[in-house]
């Protein structure tokens, strides 16, 4: 009970005094909030892409009902020509991304699609929104080609790429806030005498990682509560399941950032450091692209990330579809504490040089 006791005592001491330093530092907390909220605004926009592309039709007979359906797509911008010649200037000058050239001979039935043909990442999202229109039941498109899903959902693209950055969030703030705190104050007086103490080591690492993770998740939850009704994606409808899933997440980081932490001791070295492993992970842990899309050899690689299985819970919680919980829980987990255990192992061989 003594030893309890002791611990409890330093483990308390140790939250006391960082929170202390956390609510004197407002410029730091936001912007903490400032990245988070620009990260999913910015980032999340901008990869999911633009709802309002300027669209060119050329159809001065008014044989097609195109207008009206690529404008109910909510994709696109349409804008209406009547000279075919000045409708292809403006896509070889980019007023417009593409333009659909109606046939108008009422017996041919054909639309002719011209884009610039100079930038891939907008063309595949203009075949997105084109087939969202072609797929339609429109009587007046008369198209034998019709989409169905297993799962109807009803969230778009921004909804998809928010959810897997908010797991990569989980990763920046956690490791941001544990570099910071662990590597600036593991050599102050104070911390010294806590550390030496009896089992002060231990009380050490369970405060830290008890107080990044709370700082973390602070900011993380503050940054979708703002940036939700902004930016117009969803939270979805079990918040509780999204408070464990990114709890659990920025817990896990926040362990792996210590281990981080243990050997690159210097900050500069350390922020170097995560943040080109964070780079790397944002695009091999199924964030932006679907595990399925990736080289066989992405996809094996992406198995042994810890951020592909936080990624599987914060698309679970907030998009409600299919995820592998009970998996993604126990390998976060496994993550977590056999970082803790290395981390301790360590610490505590190079505790006498505190």
């Amino acid at each position: 009970m003594a030893i309890i006791s002791t611990l409890y005592d330093a483990v308390k001491a140790i939250v006391a005094k960082d929170i202390l330093a956390w609510t004197r530092r407002p410029l730091y907390f936001f912007a903490s909030v400032l990245m988070a909220v620009l990260i999913l605004v910015c980032v999340g926009n901008t990869i999911s892409g633009a709802n309002d592309m300027p669209f060119g039709l050329y159809d001065p007979g008014g044989i097609s009902e195109l207008s009206r359906h690529l404008t109910e797509s909510g994709r696109f911008r349409v804008r209406v020509y009547d000279d075919l010649e000045k409708a292809k200037s403006d896509l070889a000058h980019e007023k417009i991304v593409a333009l659909a050239n109606v046939a108008q001979d009422p017996l041919e039935d054909s639309v002719q699609i011209l884009t610039a043909g100079n930038n891939p990442l907008v063309d595949d999202q203009i075949s997105m929104g084109l087939l969202s229109v072609l797929t339609q039941k429109a009587k007046e498109l008369s198209l034998p080609l019709h989409s169905a899903a297993l799962y109807q959902v009803h969230f778009g693209l921004k909804d998809y790429i928010t959810a897997g950055l908010t797991a990569y969030l989980c990763y920046v703030l956690a490791s941001m806030n544990l570099g910071f705190s662990w590597i600036y104050e593991w050599m102050e007086k104070t911390y010294r005498q806590i550390v030496l103490a009896p089992m002060g080591l231990d009380a050490a690492i369970i405060a830290k990682t008890f107080t990044v993770t709370m700082e973390a998740s602070t900011v993380l939850w503050l940054a979708l509560c703002l940036t939700s009704p902004i930016s117009g994606f969803t939270l979805g409808n079990n918040f509780p399941f999204l408070v464990g899933a990114t709890l659990l997440s920025v817990f896990t980081f926040t362990c792996l950032a210590l281990l981080f932490a243990c050997f690159l001791r210097t900050i500069r070295i350390y922020t170097m450091t995560v943040s080109i492993l964070g780079v790397a992970l944002m695009f091999v842990s199924g964030i932006i692209t679907p595990i399925k899309a990736m080289p066989y050899w992405e996809q094996k690689l992406a198995a042994i990330m810890p951020l592909y299985y936080a990624c599987d819970l914060t698309k679970g919680a907030m998009l409600g579809i299919p995820c592998e919980a009970g998996r993604d829980v126990i390998v976060l987990l496994g993550f977590a504490f056999i970082s803790l255990f290395l981390s301790r192992t360590v610490l505590a061989r190079s505790q006498a040089s505190v």
